[in-house]
């Protein structure tokens, strides 16, 4: 059956991951009705991009009653989210919503309870997920391999090119993206929760910043009215890029919004330093680091068990030599393992290994092809099983509002700890908002 759905938010992550490929892949089970965004200009670039002319609205509401429409597509700010969300439950829609599904605690429960009052349905897109090499540790960890898990080592690296980023665009506050630990790490959280099978009790955390914000040598307003472009090694030259051209510098006198803000700006107040300890129902227990500013991006797990330890890497990006121009390391950037790098070994990877120890010796491998496409591969395969029907999930892939929660609470109770000092129950950021 063929379903019509909206689109809300019209940056890049809207149009990539779903209007283009909705008109170009899924025509036959997907009709994209109408685009949303408070941006007019931003809009009108989408619509170019995607190759038709789609109703747009700067008014969801507006639209909503204009357009036929089953699901409401969300890819706004992510501190706008709950207000299309809710919007669309109320009207009875489905909803698919990027993570995070929220930024905070009141804004999660108004969510839950708008859900249950509706006939319509949440999809949190946990890309994730569906990359070939988490979907067989699911499999491993399903199968028993380490037995009853006790704990969890999670260290999660973002470089000086993709990590800097989140501190010129709106993720610098706090206010609309949540911070790091809500914005990036729910993808993380939620990985380990559905790993897992299991629910976060308590978190502890710290958080500080480092490198970027007042930390920071350099400063101006944005990269390309800096008098700094020749020595900040965060020099963002937006201007060459000719679709970001496009999209944002002729879109930002509409709305103010610069895509090149100097990551060493007063107002950030997200951290770029933090570590967590994080409690389950079940009494497994998880130490998390994420840091922004490494010479490398990946991430490096292990899970232990009463069988053994299950020790996970994938190794996304490094640059093959010292460069502290941002565009000449932007240009050597590869998936590169920084550990066969120091061997001399700098081939791009195309799979990733799985390496079990057992308790008592020894050690087994599972290598695992990286897939073609975003997120390795995630998109695509998320994609099919959101638009087109029958797919089989016996792994459990898609999530739904709860897990979407679980997720985004873990971080959200991070950054209470943070601010206070003190551990945060989840429980008391649901307040008795019980499952089901």
């Amino acid at each position: 059956m063929k379903r019509n759905y909206v689109l809300v938010g019209t940056g890049g992550r809207g149009i990539g991951m779903y209007a283009r490929p909705m008109v170009k892949d899924y025509s036959d089970v997907a009709e994209l009705t109408g685009l949303c965004d408070v941006n007019p200009r931003r809009m009108e670039v989408a619509r170019s991009w995607i190759g038709r002319d789609i109703p747009g609205f700067t008014d969801f509401d507006e639209m909503l009653d204009k357009v036929p429409c089953d699901v409401v597509i969300v890819t706004s700010k992510d501190s706008t989210h709950h207000e299309y969300i809710i919007k669309a439950l109320r009207r009875g829609k489905d909803v698919i919503t990027e993570k995070p599904m929220t930024i905070d605690a009141e804004k999660c429960r108004a969510i839950l309870a708008a859900e249950r009052e509706s006939k319509g349905h949440i999809t949190v897109t946990f890309n994730y997920r569906f990359t070939p090499y988490t979907t067989r540790i699911k499999e491993l960890l399903r199968e028993g391999i380490v037995g009853d898990i006790y704990s969890v080592e999670f260290h999660w690296f973002l470089d000086t090119l993709h990590g800097a980023d989140y501190y010129r665009r709106w993720h610098r506050r706090k206010e609309n993206s949540g911070g790091l630990l809500v914005h990036k790490a729910t993808h993380h959280f939620d990985i380990v929760n559905w790993w897992l099978e299991a629910e976060p009790r308590l978190v502890y955390a710290r958080g500080k910043r480092r490198v970027y914000g007042s930390a920071g040598k350099f400063r101006g307003e944005r990269c390309r009215t800096c008098s700094h472009t020749q020595e900040c090694p965060f020099y963002f030259d937006l201007a060459s890029d000719e679709r970001a051209k496009e999209l944002y510098i002729s879109a930002e006198h509409i709305d103010g919004y610069y895509r090149d803000s100097c990551v060493f700006a007063e107002e950030i107040d997200i951290e770029d330093t933090m570590a967590l300890l994080v409690e389950y129902k079940n009494g497994i227990q998880m130490s998390y680091t994420l840091s922004s500013y490494m010479p490398f991006e990946g991430w490096r797990m292990a899970i232990n068990g009463s069988k053994g330890r299950l020790e996970l890497s994938v190794a996304d990006a490094f640059y093959s030599t010292e460069a502290v121009n941002l565009k000449e390391r932007a240009s050597i950037r590869k998936s590169i393992d920084p550990f066969k790098a120091a061997l001399g070994d700098m081939s791009p990877e195309t799979s990733d290994l799985i390496r079990f120890y057992p308790t008592f010796g020894g050690v087994k491998t599972f290598e695992v092809k990286r897939a073609l496409g975003g997120h390795g591969g995630g998109d695509e395969r998320l994609r099919d099983m959101l638009f087109r029907e029958g797919i089989p999930d016996p792994l459990g892939h898609m999530a739904g509002s709860w897990a979407g929660a679980m997720s985004i609470l873990i971080g959200i109770a991070a950054n209470e700890s943070i601010a206070t000092g003190r551990p945060v129950i989840i429980e008391d950021l649901l307040k008795g908002f019980p499952e089901g």
